[in-house]
Parts: C-alpha cells; structure tokens; sequence
C-alpha cells in the first residue's frame, strides 16, 4: 500500500510522493523475484479540493507507467489523510479474500512512525518502508510530524509535563531547605 501525499498542478505525481511510489516499485519487483509471485500495490488517496483526479488515480497511472501490470495495481481513492488511507486500503484487502494477508505500507521516512500508530488504529496488521526525502525536506518535515504526534497524544503529555513540573518545584524545595523533608515527617506524625 504507498499513502499518498497530494498532486502537482491537480493531476501530476510529486517529486516526493514519485519516491514513494518507486519505493513501492522496488519492493514488488523484489517480492517477484524471491517468491515469483507479485504483490498487488493498492495506491492510496482521495482527491483534495485542489485536484483534478484522485491523488490514487494518479499513483495507479504513475505506477503502471512504470512497468507494475494493471491488474496489480489498485486505486483507493475515498482517502484525505493517513488514518483514511489505512482504513480503506484494509476495506479494500478485505474484499480481496486473501487470507491471512502481509500487508505493507509505504510513505517517506520521517513518516513511517506516525504512519504506523494510523495502522494500528484502523486495526490494519502493517509494516511501514519508508522512501528516500530530499534533505531539504526533511527538518521541516521531521518537525512537522513532532507536533502532529504530541497533539495527538496531548493529554498524555500535558500529565507528564504536569509531572516534570512538580517533581521539579518538589526537588527545589528539597534543595533550598534540606530539613523540608524531616519536618514534613514530624507535621505528619503530629496529625
């Protein structure tokens, strides 16, 4: 499964979603040739209110045109963001009838890690490969998917941070009056 990741000019495959298409490319010619038998690539994205096809439709064209068979290319094209590309795409295995399926997605690297908490969310057994990203790209993007995770995780983090905070005033305390502690026992034992 390659996650998309928008269009140029409303109907042209990126330079980065290109990687992970190419990625995906490698990995069904090698899958040919150790098991002789191909995967089936299930390209994945719906069309943003800025293109003129589906972002799926897209990788489908870009994928055959670059040599995958079309009966083994398959366009989910409902998707708008990364949980969606997962929970169709599972949608879409489902109704294949294999059982038992392997199931891997590919994204770019510094997106593999969030990719995956959106497999195990929309109850999709995968594992991510990530593309190659231009390495003016990347610490934009690095950063990008940082804040992504800890906004989707806020309240775990505001009670650590909330935690941090405390601990922290405590051992300030602590080390300004060393007797804190000891006197604190004694106000305990006199209640």
């Amino acid at each position: 499964m390659v996650l998309g990741a928008g269009l140029m000019n409303g109907d042209t495959v990126t330079p980065l979603l290109g990687q992970r298409i190419d990625r995906a490319i490698t990995f069904w010619q090698r899958q040919l040739a150790r098991k002789n038998r191909p995967a089936t690539l299930i390209l994945s994205g719906g069309q943003g209110g800025d293109e003129t096809v589906p972002e799926g439709q897209a990788m489908r064209d870009y994928a055959i045109a670059h040599g995958i068979p079309a009966d083994q290319a398959i366009a989910e094209t409902q998707s708008k963001n990364t949980y969606e590309n997962m929970f169709f795409s599972k949608r879409l295995i489902a109704e294949s009838g294999v059982e038992h399926p392997k199931t891997i997605f590919v994204t770019n690297n510094y997106h593999t890690f969030r990719a995956a908490i959106f497999a195990k969310q929309a109850g999709l057994a995968a594992s991510g490969i990530g593309a190659r990203t231009a390495g003016f790209f990347l610490p934009n993007a690095v950063m990008r998917e940082y804040i992504a995770i800890i906004v989707q995780h806020k309240r775990s983090h505001m009670a650590v941070a909330f935690a941090i905070l405390v601990f922290t005033a405590l051992l300030s305390v602590i080390q300004s009056n060393p007797d804190w502690v000891s006197n604190f026992f004694r106000f305990l034992d006199g209640i």
